[in-house]
């Protein structure tokens, strides 16, 4: 299940909040883990979190989408 963001920094305010609220070790110590996802980019240009096991309000709830498509990686050439 997914959260779907329209701005990166919208997205990794979520991932924080979880990580705060589980007491990730980055939160206490400054270290170590910080969220329980990342956010990845769709191919539409927004932002996905992937948010099972979160523990989501009513308005998240609504909010679900239960698939994304994932951008493209980008091809660099060396």
């Amino acid at each position: 299940m997914y959260l779907i963001y329209d701005e990166l920094t919208d997205a990794e305010q979520r991932a924080d909040e979880e990580g705060q609220y589980r007491g990730y070790s980055f939160w206490i110590d400054g270290v170590g883990t910080k969220w329980l996802t990342a956010p990845v980019q769709t191919a539409e240009g927004d932002y996905a979190l992937e948010v099972s096991g979160y523990n989501l309000n009513e308005v998240e709830y609504d909010a679900l989408h239960e698939t994304i498509t994932l951008a493209e990686p980008e091809v660099v050439d060396v």
